[in-house]
């Protein structure tokens, strides 16, 4: 998945398309409508369009995924400069199957998430309504929020963290709380 920010209110006809948050970028590639943002290695985080025509985004959506076409023209523009786009997943669902207290800490919890069969990612959280067989979006390491926050692996406390809850503020809902699913979701994409 590879999601777009859409700046229009701010700078007319500009976006941000966010690719991979733990590309640690160090240069500049592009040319007038394209600024690539890559590391020494050629792969791009993220991409400064200067000229939201190229992907056809609609000025009045906000943020969202790029479509097939979308990401086809991306792929095509960072190929013909040398550059890696990788269109990993980002938001996806997945169901809580377990639930523990944080050891060092009252107000946190900690999350074993199914997000495929056989496999799980565990995620530290302070969200209350994160019961166990809940299926919540997620957003994986790599994703960026609305808000241009990085998700990262991280700790909290000597915890690992591997990505975070996602709610409906999060990815620029007018709603409060978590974004759930259904068991049939896991694993998949969240559409936008």
């Amino acid at each position: 998945m590879i999601v777009f920010n859409n700046l229009n209110n701010a700078f007319k006809n500009t976006s941000i398309i966010f690719i991979d948050a733990q590309v640690k970028t160090t240069k500049f590639v592009g040319n007038n409508d394209l600024l690539f943002l890559v590391d020494d290695n050629n792969k791009v985080g993220s991409v400064n369009v200067l000229n939201n025509e190229i992907f056809n985004i609609d000025p009045n959506s906000k943020y969202g995924a790029l479509n097939q076409l979308q990401k086809d023209i991306l792929t095509q523009r960072a190929s013909d400069l040398g550059l890696t786009i990788s269109d990993e997943p980002k938001f996806i669902y997945g169901k809580i199957i377990a639930r523990d207290n944080h050891p060092k800490s009252e107000k946190l919890f900690v999350l074993q998430i199914e997000i495929a069969q056989d496999k799980a990612i565990q995620l530290v959280t302070n969200t209350l309504d994160s019961e166990v067989n809940k299926v919540v979006v997620l957003a994986l390491p790599g994703s960026t929020t609305f808000a241009g926050t990085n998700v990262l692996s991280g700790e909290l406390l000597g915890v690992k963290s591997f990505g975070m809850l996602t709610g409906h503020r999060t990815l620029d809902f007018d709603k409060d709380g978590l974004i759930f699913g259904t068991d049939d979701k896991i694993g998949k994409d969240f559409e936008f």
